[in-house]
């Protein structure tokens, strides 16, 4: 079963009709009421191609069929489409991760350099524009690094040589056509984490940092801090380590806290990853096992070149996880849904987006 719940499964009046109401003097008098959410956009590729070659040639034909492969996942299309499922919800928060800018170029295999790199897709700012194209108000209130992988050369068959750069980058997104009394941000943060995996490749072992960002908040008064992150997936220590830096570091507040990422954790079916686990032993909730807790609210994965005709989702990894004064009241599954798609049959991502409601500040 691979439900789309619909927000109006729980009776609550939503955020946009508070904001049209007369607010009191002390916007605290209201709820800390608000609505975030997490997105894995999906870059294209899960560079799989070259992570088992052991020869130069298989290298070379691996980066061009990355490439190749990014460009049918047509990213510009699929951020008009990610787009209208982030509308559909109107967070004031959105954590987005895989948010890439790629770059290819020409390379002489003579002089063995690549020559002036030209940059293919922007993925942030195609889904920016895409935003402000629908009607909808967001900024950029953190952009932090994860990796950025510089011109390598690659291989087009039968015999087009080519380069490839990308930078990838975890986003947290916020609104800006709601009045401070109802939500504000602050305090941009981020980081690396210590612990990463190294990938072996004929080139020499390529490094593949993690990162996190976080912004405090605040909810009609009620403050809150928000942490994006991408955790490790090809190593299952390496993630608990991520974790376990993550609630040593920007975790570690007394604040009301809200983590929404793709933890590469699972969280269902059984069993559950130790690292997920890790998470409800330091006390945190699980925003939709606690609103849904018979519901499988599957959040990956399609495949990746996005274009598989049935829904392949078939494990929940895409988290909101809260720790403190912070109580849900409705959580949704976006972009999971066939109708989701572009008009050629792509989906909006790999993932589904967890669109979460919460109030601030209470038990």
């Amino acid at each position: 079963m691979k439900p789309i719940i619909a927000w109006a499964v729980v009776v609550i009046v939503p955020v946009a009709a508070l904001c049209a109401m007369a607010l009191p003097a002390t916007a605290q008098s209201f709820p800390g009421i608000g609505i975030v959410m997490t997105y894995n956009v999906n870059e294209g590729s899960d560079f799989l191609q070259v992570e088992g070659t052991t020869s130069l040639p298989q290298f070379l034909l691996g980066v061009g069929q990355i490439l190749t492969q990014v460009q049918g996942t047509n990213p510009p299309k699929r951020m008009q489409a990610v787009a209208k499922q982030i509308l559909a919800s109107q967070p004031e928060l959105i954590n987005l991760q895989e948010v890439d800018q790629w770059y290819s170029g020409a390379f002489d295999p003579r002089a063995g350099t690549c020559g002036t790199m030209t940059l293919q897709y922007d993925m942030l700012q195609e889904l920016l524009n895409a935003l402000a194209a629908q009607g909808g108000h967001y900024e950029v209130a953190v952009q932090v690094t994860q990796y950025a992988f510089p011109p390598t050369p690659g291989l087009l068959p039968p015999a087009t040589y080519i380069c490839v750069a990308v930078n990838d980058y975890n986003v947290v997104l916020a609104r800006t056509d709601l009045p401070s009394s109802i939500f504000q941000w602050s305090n941009p943060q981020s980081g690396q984490f210590v612990n990463i995996v190294s990938l072996p490749t004929p080139v020499g072992p390529v490094p593949l940092p993690r990162s996190w960002a976080s912004v405090d908040a605040q909810f009609f008064g009620h403050p809150l801090r928000f942490i994006d992150t991408h955790l490790e997936s090809f190593s299952p220590t390496i993630r608990q380590l991520q974790a376990g830096e993550l609630r040593a570091g920007p975790a570690s507040t007394s604040l009301p806290l809200i983590i929404a990422m793709d933890s590469n954790a699972q969280a269902f079916p059984l069993p559950q990853d130790p690292t997920y686990l890790d998470f409800m032993s330091a006390g945190f909730n699980d925003v939709w096992s606690t609103v849904f807790p018979k519901s499988a609210g599957f959040t990956c994965c399609q495949d990746e070149a996005d274009n598989n005709p049935v829904s392949q989702l078939s494990e929940r990894i895409d988290l909101v996880l809260t720790l403190g004064k912070v109580v849900p009241w409705g959580a949704a599954l976006i972009g999971a849904d066939p109708r989701s798609r572009t008009p050629d049959g792509l989906w909006p991502s790999d993932h589904a987006a967890v669109a979460a409601g919460v109030i601030v500040g209470s038990n």
